[in-house]
């Protein structure tokens, strides 16, 4: 049983039972990222590329005290381990994709909530569509 008050780690970050909310947020804007996704054969065999938005939501009150790379979340990592993940297996939907990514960032860094979004905008239909996009928000366990 939680204790009223008490602070608690989730993922890394201090929280509190009352308002464990985290308004601290780092954005990823504009990654571009080549992978092998895709409904078709044709489409995963070849690759593409797709755009991401990546929010990260965390306490960074000890790092706006410290100055401190160790006391945030390092962007620069979260950066290679999104690559790490686009360059890994194949994936059919773009939500599946984003749901492994999310699913590493959670894990490895000190976060308690990720959103991103995924653009596919090279899409093989005749008419106007800039582009498709997915968004997913997932939280870290309390």
């Amino acid at each position: 049983m939680k204790t009223p008050g008490a602070v608690y780690r989730v993922s890394g970050v201090s929280t509190t039972k009352e308002s464990h909310t985290v308004s601290d947020v780092i954005r990823l804007k504009g990654l571009t990222v080549f992978g092998h996704y895709g409904v078709s054969p044709a489409e995963r065999e070849v690759g593409q590329k797709i755009q991401l938005d990546i929010e990260l939501h965390a306490d960074l009150r000890a790092a706006c005290q410290s100055d401190s790379l160790k006391d945030t979340v390092n962007y620069e990592s979260v950066y290679a381990k999104v690559f790490d993940v686009v360059s890994g297996r194949k994936h059919r939907l773009l939500e599946s994709l984003g749901e492994e990514i999310c699913y590493h960032l959670l894990k490895d860094f000190p976060v308690a909530k990720v959103t991103i979004s995924l653009r596919k905008p090279n899409l093989p239909f005749p008419n106007n569509l800039s582009y498709v996009e997915v968004c997913l928000t997932r939280e870290a366990p309390i």
